[in-house]
């Protein structure tokens, strides 16, 4: 049965809001580049420090590096002081972001001490002076991202996604972890529940959604406007592709080995294209790792990849793994 939902942030229509999660070092333009190419309905950037962004650093700036292919694009920006952080807005919407998400859930102790990220579940006076000065300065939708509080003593999450909608954010993302928790323990699915009967805007559903079938679970349990997958995707962009058939009725369709190495060539072409001209071995390695998970002599395959300090030869030994599982 086709119970296909819609989800709509602002004036900007996600279908059935399927949306690749902001991760720091992964999320980068291959990936979600490789990503839209599976039906998601939104891509999310690493997270973007406001203040990296106003003083115009080269390597914050980089982070902003899109492509048409790849849009509807969310930015994520994280940073405690509203005039900085509502000017990197700016800064982001010019360059032609769709949406400003805000991060409020980094548990990262040197984004913490910054008073950003998951900081801000301590204090929502500045949430919502941050949302407000976004929200100003800014046409396009502007959307938060947290977690359930700071620790389980101190579970505030609904408190902050009203303060949130109160001062103009048009939709929220719910990690229901504790920033303590970081990404040990589960995720608190039935929170997000509450949050959604907490406010009117959009709430969107992360954490633990490691497989298709969790996709429609999270939205049965919770009630969720969306559903935003992160660690899940890593090396696994069909993810995305295979919650929609399960949507709509349709059999599950699982890549062939021969379908992986062409994603895995892929990638690793997109990935090449967005360094302009460096190379990155760790970079390359790590995203030939993400697509052995779970696969038959995948720790192996690891092992000759950590040993391996040459671009062909890492390609090649990925091209025999995959070809080894063809046969």
């Amino acid at each position: 049965m086709n119970t296909e939902t819609k989800l709509k942030i602002g004036e900007l229509e996600l279908g059935q809001g399927l949306i690749l999660a902001p991760m720091a070092g992964i999320t980068d333009l291959s990936f979600r580049r490789i990503t839209k190419s599976f039906d998601v309905d939104l891509v999310t950037s690493e997270m973007v420090s406001s203040e990296g962004l106003v003083r115009n650093t080269v390597r914050t700036k980089m982070l902003l590096q899109s492509h048409a292919e790849e849009k509807p694009l969310a930015i994520q920006l994280f940073g405690s002081d509203p005039k900085v952080v509502a000017e990197a807005a700016r800064i982001v919407a010019d360059e032609g972001a769709d949406i400003i998400d805000l991060n409020m859930g980094c548990p990262v102790p040197k984004v913490v001490r910054q008073g950003a990220g998951a900081a801000l579940l301590r204090d929502a006076e500045t949430v919502a002076m941050l949302v407000d000065a976004v929200r100003q300065a800014v046409s396009i939708p502007v959307t938060v991202k947290t977690r359930s509080g700071w620790s389980q003593s101190k579970i505030n999450v609904s408190e902050v996604a009203r303060v949130a909608e109160d001062a103009g954010a048009d939709a929220i993302t719910i990690h229901p972890r504790t920033a303590k928790q970081g990404f040990s323990g589960s995720a608190d699915w039935p929170l997000i529940a509450k949050v959604k009967q907490a406010v009117n805007i959009p709430v969107i559903g992360n954490g633990d959604v490691t497989s298709p079938e969790d996709v429609g679970k999270m939205r049965k349990l919770t009630q969720c406007d969306g559903v935003m997958i992160g660690r899940g995707a890593m090396g696994n962009p069909w993810i995305f592709k295979q919650a929609r058939q399960l949507t709509k009725g349709q059999p599950l369709s699982s890549p062939t080995p021969q379908e992986r190495l062409d994603v895995v060539r892929r990638h690793l072409e997109l990935y090449e294209e967005s360094l302009h001209g460096r190379q990155s071995l760790s970079g390359v390695r790590s995203r030939l790792m993400w697509y052995s998970k779970k696969l038959r002599g995948s720790a192996r395959l690891r092992a000759y990849l950590s040993d391996c300090h040459h671009l062909e030869d890492m390609i090649k030994i990925c091209e025999d793994f995959f070809s080894a599982l063809e046969e």
